[in-house]
């Protein structure tokens, strides 16, 4: 059977920070829920990392706080340590990064 591991992001970007091989973007996605009869909007926060060099070299350049991104990307998790000390991470991995 096959599988599907795709996750759809659209928002606005908060941060962009750079480490040696990987960059992460804070992407600002707004949804709306009613709460005891009254509407409301709730903003999330979703780190998206970007690994290839292409991309990360385009939005490194084009990219910038508060423009509004159409991102596609996986679900990855991955851990690191041992024993007691091994810890577990979830990360949204871009396979596509536009800007609108």
């Amino acid at each position: 059977m096959r599988s599907v591991n795709r996750l759809t992001v659209l928002g606005n970007v908060g941060s962009i920070t750079v480490f040696d091989n990987v960059l992460k973007v804070s992407v600002a996605t707004a949804r709306t829920f009613k709460q005891d009869g009254e509407r409301r909007e709730k903003t999330d926060w979703v780190p998206v990392t970007i690994f290839e060099p292409g991309m990360r070299e385009w939005v490194e350049e084009n990219v910038k706080k508060g423009d509004k991104v159409y991102v596609e990307a996986r679900v990855s998790q991955s851990s690191y340590g041992e024993g007691d000390n091994k810890k577990y991470t979830v990360d949204v991995v871009a396979s596509l990064f536009n800007k609108l």
